[in-house]
Order: structure tokens, then C-alpha cells, then sequence
């Protein structure tokens, strides 16, 4: 019976939880599934946070970059996608009760612009010249981790690229190659761009910031060499900055703030239809304050203020407008004294960039495009009495277009043509006690035309076989008739295996210093280098590659100003000479390989490893020396990794080393001193070593997304330094200050606020 009665119980109970069970109503609210993806390629995005706007209802995406969110209340919600690194997504949809809605949500890197379209199978890694042998883009979550809170300086990123050195953490500039920044070609969007840079003119030993913020960058292509000449008139590497456009979906605000400056940046859709985008972004500086900060003893400031900005408008589906501007000005602010004569106190620098383009595309196999463009740029230094010491201004004007066609699969041709005027303006006095006015070293008025004109065409006569010829002629109204041929082939061995090689000449007009200044040469004749490159490249997998190039580029007829450096003849201190004129004297090399690993995937470590060994040497045909160029580097190593520990944290580091460059001119070493020499560039920097580690931390708010930055700058607080133009005894010969000490152990922290 107590069997009997237990066994009942338990009927009772089941049959009251069924009954229980079928009084409860369906389960309410909606289900939000979905997928998130990169716009780079395509490729899923794992741990991903998709957070109900105004709820703690969240998920974060799974390993095939999926998520599923269930009994959501129905009605207009907004989801809040966000992953460090990439930027604040939010979409809105319309839920019915007990409904399901399926989304694909586009996440893009950096400060990249918001888009609900992909290229899916996209190239993992970005090419913006097909068959380049060596050739890098950054995106914009790089450029972001690796250009310094400290500077804001996107130019700092290219300092960590394969092939690059750079020995001045003042300077934005580098050398690629051995090549200095003067004999690269720099354009923004297509557009050569020779003055965007905050700096003070005239100057040894200054420094100088990109004019560019880089929360508009939407990427950075460093061209090493043996590339197409668009733009020509160049012997070395070639830069592009591209500026991204507005987001067409909604309108975004972020607001900036670091150590040393502050930045808005503001985009949006242009009409109802969303047929246009508008961008702009504001830079204020605070650096003077850093510096003071940095050394207690610091008697200058250096600040500046910037404005970038861009619109995009389709006029029709075939014909597409835009127009882009960016101004900036900076100020060296420098306590002196008033014997202090031919010191700087007020150092001001201003420039603009008025950029109009229009884009025709006649069928998908036929682009035409226009551009216009006018930069200008004014400087002055002027000393504690406010006398005049360099002053000066620039201007160009410049038309091109560029055609692009395709009539076949296997055949593409693109050709082009530029008129660029050119005109340049520059004073430079200096003090001597014995006189009341001051002595006028260097001035020119002068303006120049070169219209040139290009054409290549890519031919893939079989499957896995690429050629590249072209071909470019500049034609200079005071430097005469140019023409630089070039090729490009690029082979593909296997499904993971490219070989790329180019060849080609290179050239350069001598400058307006050089052709219309007090010391210029008779004759003069353009700068001629001859690459070639050839480059392996071994994909493993989708997001690993090793690359392995070698280069040498071969270098004719370089303009030297003679007998301009402090030396010593005959056993006997020799004084710069102040007449000499500039001659095309040398003849030289840079050779070398450069190798590379690196990884690009959402997940994991991303990065790279490079290490390069060049060698670049010349000879002065008139005086017979041999020297290594002054941005002679032996070896370089540079790296950059990412992290992501979550959806809200990750660690970024980079690392450069180098054995260095020499101190540029007539010195030696002699036990623990120095001394001038009779040997140029004999004497080398010591080993240039730097660590700078950056943490990113995302908090998730309701109504916007707030991001803290954390960098330190040399971690281990090496004494780096710089060579400045040193004090020297006139009867010794011993020179003193020969080495300036740079950044040490610096932190600093920023933050980022985007709705």
C-alpha cells in the first residue's frame, strides 16, 4: 500500500507541473540573429559585443563571427556593436512580438567610415599597385595604435614599415632605402602635396608634424620602389595618404583628447537619398605644455592648429564630385636674449591644400577622372628684435587626369597628363656684430612649369603570368625634356607563391634653391636613379605571409653643394665656403634585401616582423671622395603587434633598432672626444633602440561608446640621441654638443568619445 501510495504522489506531481505548464503563455518578445563580418574581406569577426540599446540584454559573437539575441521587447530597438580596434556600430530595426530578424552587420577597422556593404573575399592584405615588388598599406586601426598619442602624427606610422629609418623622434620625416624625404613623392588622394607638414623653416635640427589628422585617414601606401610614375619627378619612394569619406549611413561625432592636442571630427549623409557624404575634422595642440613638462629647463613652445576636410557627391550614377581642403599653421614660440641675434624667437609656418576632382565612369571597363588643385604655404623667423632672419612662401597649381581602361579580361591600359605650376619665394639674412644690418645669405623669386605625361598597360597573356610596361615623359620649362621608362612583372608560381620583380628610371629636377638661389649651379642637369627590385612572397594560409625582397638602385648626377662643411686639409681646419655653387658631383648605390613576416586576422596577434640590411654609399666625381649617404642605415629591425584580450581591451606594441646613421659631415673620435676630420660621414650615432607599448580600453555607454588610451614611450628609458651642428674650437679642432639627447621614458593617456 505504501508503494501503492508513493507512486500516486508522483503521478500527482507530473500531472500538476504538465498542468502548470500549460497554463503559462508562449514565451514573449523577438529573437535578433545574425552575423558580423570585416569590410576589409569579408572574413567573420569573433568576440564582438551586440548590446541592446538601453538594456543589459547583450552577446558577444561566437567563432564563425554569429550571435543570437532572444525575448527582446518588440518595437524600435538599437544595437550597439562594438569591438576595440574598429569602430561604434548601430543599427536600428523594427521587432514584432515572437518575431525573428536576420542581420549582417559591416564592422570596419580604425576610425573607418560606417557602411552596411562588403567585398566579400577580399584581399587580406591591402595592394594598391598590382606586381609592386615592395609595397605596404596601413590601415586605419594602425595608423591609429602606431602614430604616438604623444605627437598625433600619423607620419610616425610609416617609421615602423619594412625598408624605413628614421634616427630624430622630433621629425616626422624618413628615409626609405637610404633615399632622404626630399627625393620622395608625396601625395594625398592623387594630389602632390609638398607642404602639409607643421614645422619651422630653416631651421637645424627642428621638427615637424603631418598636417593630417589621422582619424580621417582611411589608409597609407608606402611604395619602396620600382613602382608606376603617375606623379614622377621623384628618385626614391613614394607615399600616399588617402582620405576617407564621410559615413552615407548616418551621422557620427567623435571628440578627441590626448596629452598634447585635441580633435573633433564630424561626418554625416548629404540629402534624403544619401547620394553624397561630408567630413570634417579640427586639431588644437597643447604640445608646449608637454615639452616644459619633459624638461624642467625647456625655454621654447611649439604648438599648431589644422582642419581637414572632405565632400562626396553623385551628381548620377556615371559622374561623381568631390572636393577636399586641409590648412594648418604652427608657431615656435622661443625665449631669447637680446645679443642672441641670429636665434629664432617666433617661428611661424602656414599651409593649405584646395583639392576638386570629378569621375566619370562611361562603362565598368572605362574611368575617367579630373582633378584641380592650388597649395600655398607661408614662413618667417624672425629674432628678439624682431628682425626678419628667413621669409618666404610657395605656391602650386596643378591639373591632371587619369584615364583607366579595360576593353579585354587579360589587358588593362591607364594613362595620364599634369600641368603643374610651381612657384617659389625665400629670404634668409644673418647677423654679423661688426655690422647694423643684416647680411642676406640666400634669396629667390622664381616660378617653373612641368607638364608631363604617362601610360602603362597590364597584360596577363596567361592565367598566372603578369606584365606591366610604362612609360613617362616630363617636360620643364627651365630643366628641359625627361623620360623614365619602367616594368613590372609579377608571376604567380603556385596558389601561395607570387614572384614580383621591376625595374626602372627615375628622376628629379634640381630645386628652386639650387637653380635660382645665390649659389646656383651653371648647367644643371635632373637627378637620374635606376631601380630594380625583385621580391618572393609565400602566403600560409589566409592571414600569414613571408616576403623576401632584394633592391638596388643605382644613382647618377646628385646635386652636392662643395666644400659647404667644416673639415680639415692639410692638417689644417678648412671653414665652410661661402661662394662655392651646386653641381650635379655625385654618383652612388643603395642595395640591399629586406624581409618580412606578418599576420592581419580580428583574432589572436597581428603585426609584423621586418628586418633590413641596405648599404648606400657615394662618390664625388669632382673632389674623388667616397662616403656612406647620410641616411646610410646597415641594420634595421622593426616591428608592430596587436592584441585583442576582448571585445573592450587590447595591447599594441612597436619596436625599432637600428645601428644608425652617421653624424652628417667632417668629424672623428678620439678616446672619449671629438674632433673634425678630414673623412666625411666617418662617424656614426650610436644604436638607436625603442619600445613603445599602448593599451586600449572600450566602455560600452548608452548613448555612446568612450575609449581610453594608455601609451608609454620607451619603456626601458634609452638615452637615444640625435645629431646636432656642434660648438668647435677653432684651434683644437675639438667639437663639443655633437649629440642631442631625445624622448625618454614618456607616458601619456588620451581618450576617445564617438555617438
Amino acid at each position: 500500500m505504501a508503494s501503492a501510495r508513493r507512486c500516486a504522489g508522483v503521478i500527482f506531481v507530473l500531472v500538476a507541473i504538465g498542468a502548470s505548464a500549460q497554463a503559462q503563455p508562449a514565451q514573449s518578445g523577438a529573437t535578433i540573429r545574425g552575423v558580423v563580418v570585416d569590410r576589409a574581406d569579408g572574413t567573420p569577426i569573433a568576440d564582438v559585443s551586440v548590446q541592446v540599446q538601453d538594456s543589459k540584454q547583450s552577446v558577444e559573437t561566437d567563432a564563425e563571427g554569429r550571435f543570437e539575441l532572444t525575448g527582446v521587447a518588440p518595437g524600435q530597438v538599437t544595437l550597439h556593436i562594438s569591438l576595440v580596434g574598429f569602430i561604434l556600430v548601430k543599427r536600428t530595426v523594427d521587432l514584432t512580438d515572437g518575431g525573428t530578424i536576420d542581420l549582417t552587420v559591416v564592422l570596419s577597422e580604425g576610425t573607418g567610415t560606417y557602411s552596411e556593404t562588403v567585398t566579400v573575399g577580399g584581399e587580406r592584405f591591402r595592394e594598391q599597385e598590382k606586381s609592386v615588388p615592395a609595397q605596404m598599406t596601413l590601415g586605419s586601426a594602425d595608423i591609429q595604435n602606431l602614430r604616438n598619442l604623444l605627437t598625433n602624427d600619423p607620419m610616425r606610422a610609416i617609421q615602423v614599415l619594412p625598408g624605413v629609418t628614421t634616427n630624430d623622434d622630433f621629425s616626422s620625416e624618413f628615409a626609405v632605402r637610404g633615399s632622404p624625404f626630399s627625393r620622395m613623392n608625396f601625395t594625398i588622394d592623387g594630389v602632390p602635396a609638398s607642404f602639409l607638414l607643421h614645422t619651422v623653416q630653416h631651421i637645424e635640427g627642428g621638427g615637424s608634424i603631418a598636417m593630417l589628422n589621422g582619424d580621417i585617414l582611411d589608409g597609407i601606401t608606402l611604395l619602396n620602389g620600382s613602382y608606376p610614375q603617375r606623379y614622377g619627378n621623384r628618385l626614391g619612394a613614394e607615399l600616399d595618404f588617402q582620405m576617407r569619406e564621410g559615413s552615407r549611413e548616418r551621422a557620427q561625432l567623435r571628440f578627441g583628447v590626448s596629452g598634447t592636442d585635441a580633435s573633433v571630427v564630424a561626418e554625416g549623409p548629404i540629402g534624403g537619398t544619401k547620394s553624397g557624404s561630408w567630413l570634417f575634422s579640427a586639431r588644437k595642440s597643447y604640445l608646449e605644455l608637454l615639452l616644459k613638462q619633459i624638461d624642467d629647463e625647456n625655454d621654447f613652445g611649439f604648438g599648431f592648429t589644422d582642419v581637414q576636410s572632405k565632400m562626396v557627391f553623385d551628381l548620377s550614377p556615371r559622374h561623381r564630385f568631390d572636393v577636399g581642403f586641409v590648412a594648418g599653421r604652427s608657431r615656435l614660440d622661443q625665449e631669447t636674449t637680446p645679443d642672441e641675434i641670429n636665434e629664432v624667437q617666433d617661428g611661424r609656418n602656414s599651409a593649405a591644400l584646395l583639392e576638386a576632382g570629378w569621375r566619370f565612369s562611361a562603362s565598368r571597363s572605362f574611368l575617367v577622372t579630373q582633378r584641380l588643385a592650388f597649395a600655398a604655404n607661408q614662413f618667417s623667423n624672425t629674432n628678439p628684435a624682431g628682425v626678419d632672419l628667413a621669409r618666404g612662401d610657395g605656391q602650386d597649381a596643378t591639373w591632371r587626369a587619369d584615364l583607366v581602361a579595360g576593353p579585354y579580361k587579360s589587358v588593362n591600359f591607364e594613362a595620364g597628363a599634369q600641368v603643374l605650376w610651381q612657384q617659389r619665394a625665400s629670404t634668409e639674412s644673418v647677423f654679423d656684430r661688426s655690422r647694423v644690418e643684416p647680411t642676406i645669405e640666400q634669396s629667390y623669386d622664381a616660378s617653373a612649369t612641368i607638364a608631363s605625361a604617362y601610360g602603362q598597360i597590364r597584360w596577363s597573356p596567361w592565367p598566372r603570368l603578369t606584365l606591366t610596361p610604362g612609360a613617362r615623359v616630363d617636360r620643364s620649362s627651365y630643366w628641359g625634356t625627361t623620360g623614365s621608362p619602367w616594368v613590372l612583372i609579377e608571376s604567380r608560381l603556385s596558389s601561395s607563391l607570387r614572384l614580383r620583380a621591376g625595374a626602372g628610371i627615375y628622376r628629379q629636377f634640381p630645386g628652386f634653391e639650387e637653380s635660382f638661389g645665390f649659389r646656383a649651379g651653371a648647367g644643371l642637369v635632373p637627378e637620374r636613379a635606376v631601380h630594380v627590385d625583385v621580391g618572393l612572397e609565400q602566403m600560409v594560409g589566409s592571414s600569414t605571409r613571408f616576403q623576401v625582397t632584394l633592391y638596388n638602385r643605382d644613382e647618377k648626377d646628385v646635386l652636392r653643394l662643395p666644400n659647404s662643411e667644416l673639415r680639415v686639409v692639410n692638417g689644417r681646419l678648412v671653414p665652410p665656403s661661402g661662394t662655392s655653387e651646386w653641381t650635379n658631383a655625385l654618383d652612388g648605390y643603395a642595395r640591399g634585401v629586406e624581409l618580412l613576416v606578418q599576420r592581419r586576422s580580428t583574432t589572436g596577434v597581428s603585426g609584423w616582423l621586418s628586418y633590413s640590411l641596405g648599404f648606400n654609399r657615394y662618390h664625388d666625381t669632382t673632389t674623388g671622395e667616397s662616403f656612406d649617404g647620410d641616411y646610410d642605415h646597415r641594420h634595421t629591425f622593426n616591428a608592430y603587434a596587436l592584441y585583442r584580450f576582448s571585445s573592450k581591451f587590447s595591447l599594441a606594441g612597436k619596436l625599432r633598432a637600428a645601428t644608425n646613421v652617421p653624424a652628417v659631415g667632417y668629424w672623428e673620435e678620439r678616446g672619449v672626444a671629438y674632433f673634425v676630420s678630414t673623412t666625411r660621414n666617418e662617424l656614426r650615432l650610436p644604436p638607436y633602440v625603442r619600445l613603445d607599448l599602448r593599451a586600449n580600453r572600450t566602455f560600452n555607454r548608452p548613448s555612446n561608446r568612450i575609449t581610453l588610451f594608455v601609451e608609454v614611450m620607451n619603456v626601458f628609458n634609452r638615452e637615444n640621441v640625435r645629431f646636432t651642428p656642434p660648438g668647435v674650437n677653432g684651434r683644437t679642432g675639438q667639437a663639443f654638443g655633437l649629440f642631442e639627447s631625445m624622448i625618454p621614458f614618456v607616458p601619456s593617456a588620451g581618450v576617445l568619445v564617438e555617438f
